[in-house]
């Protein structure tokens, strides 16, 4: 049968060979009723990390532009209309055209729309859907009543991404898939179910010098190669990143300085490292950051790259806003940490520890997260990037090319 004749309902192998046609094989998100067809063949089909279910949509996206920033190819981030505001945020701040401008397709499930008997929760989503994503400036198609049709819209939305560098959306109702039965979803990395790794406390009763963020950071650097890179996330840590690398005479092209998506930046990172293999990629995360999104940080802790060191400055604050608290103790936040899956958890309080940590985290091919104790104590004024994101982005994308031919 030709793709002219082959209409909705349509075989989510099909389907997928029109994706693979495009360029896209990376597919991040959370399921929706609407997609349940294609997502179960995903899920029997696709092996990690092609393929991961984040906690929400906003890691997705996150992932995607990560992925993109190695790779160079867009990848498909799925989620029903209602957890579109979700992906808002990094969407917004991090991949739209006007910040750092970075390519991806949306699929969108299009729970509500008008003329189809819905649940009531989707009664003001629904309708709105369209008007959502023309105020955002994201270029959208609703998916064609043919395979054929289909192959052309993913075609004209991912040339449009790439050319404009902006995320791009296909709208999809229900009904649109055939359900897929003919696989079981693949089993779960081993790294998912390994033993609990408590987490190891290497603490300074009295730490000489006390350890500052910027400081902290330093030390860091004294540790990284020339084939690592490092992702930092928005406020104090990219700004005093950026700081010491300008006062240094150093590039900035390994450093990508993530100035916005707040709460996503080790799915950044992840997402990077998914085409980035020649060293290792640093996540230099905020306490305020890392807790905003802790679910996503479980998710993907537990199927992580060894090569991806999270490390986390923990001073209880939300220093660059003024210093209001976190709102969590600090036994809690350690506890927390705890419970997560990484393969290797280590707290630290001085220059030493820093130091000690990194050679650990080095010679273990394990998932690490660092968590470094730092004071609040911060320079009045930090610098901002005088570069602008697009330009910061093809910066540390030459990089990538770069040391990847080293």
């Amino acid at each position: 049968m030709a793709l002219s004749e082959m209409t909705r309902p349509f075989d989510p192998r099909l389907f997928n060979e029109a994706l693979k046609a495009n360029g896209i094989v990376a597919a991040f998100g959370v399921p929706d009723s609407s997609l349940s067809g294609l997502l179960s063949y995903f899920a029997a089909t696709k092996p990690l990390p092609e393929h991961i279910v984040t906690a929400n949509e906003g890691g997705a996206v996150a992932l995607a532009a990560g992925y993109y920033l190695s790779t160079q190819k867009a990848a498909l981030v799925y989620m029903q209309n209602s957890g579109f505001a979700n992906a808002l945020n990094p969407l917004q701040s991090l991949a739209a055209k006007e910040v750092f401008g970075v390519p991806m397709l949306l699929m969108i499930g299009w729970r509500g729309k008008p003329g189809d008997k819905d649940e009531p929760q989707h009664a003001l989503v629904g309708p709105c859907t369209p008007d959502i994503l023309r105020a955002n400036g994201f270029p959208y198609e609703e998916i064609p009543d043919t395979l054929l049709g289909v192959k052309e819209a993913i075609a004209r939305l991912v040339a449009k991404s790439m050319q404009d560098n902006t995320p791009v959306a296909l709208v999809v109702p229900r009904k649109t898939f055939l359900e897929y039965n003919d696989g079981v979803p693949q089993a779960i990395l081993p790294a998912v179910t390994a033993s609990h790794a408590k987490l190891e406390q290497w603490i300074s009763p009295a730490p000489k010098p006390p350890l500052s963020r910027e400081l902290a950071i330093r030390c860091l650097l004294g540790h990284i190669k020339h084939t690592d890179v490092i992702v930092s996330s928005l406020g104090g840590n990219s700004r005093e990143l950026y700081m010491i690398r300008k006062e240094s005479g150093e590039t900035i092209g390994r450093n990508f300085f993530c100035i916005g998506a707040m709460g996503h930046t080790f799915a950044l990172a992840y997402g990077i490292a998914m085409g980035f293999s020649s060293g290792r990629v640093f996540c230099i995360d905020g306490d305020g950051s890392f807790l905003m999104h802790v679910g996503n940080n479980a998710v993907l802790a537990g199927v992580s790259h060894p090569r991806v060191i999270h490390v986390v400055m923990y001073n209880g604050v939300h220093s660059s806003t003024g210093n209001q608290p976190l709102m969590i103790g600090k036994d809690h936040f350690f506890a927390m940490a705890e419970g997560l899956p990484y393969k290797r958890k280590i707290l630290v309080n001085s220059a030493e520890g820093v130091k000690k940590a990194c050679e650990s985290a080095a010679s273990k091919s394990k998932s690490s997260l660092i968590i470094i104790a730092v004071d609040s104590l911060t320079r009045k004024t930090l610098p901002r990037p005088s570069e602008s994101p697009r330009e910061l982005k093809r910066i540390f994308m030459k990089s990538l090319r770069v040391v990847e031919r080293l």
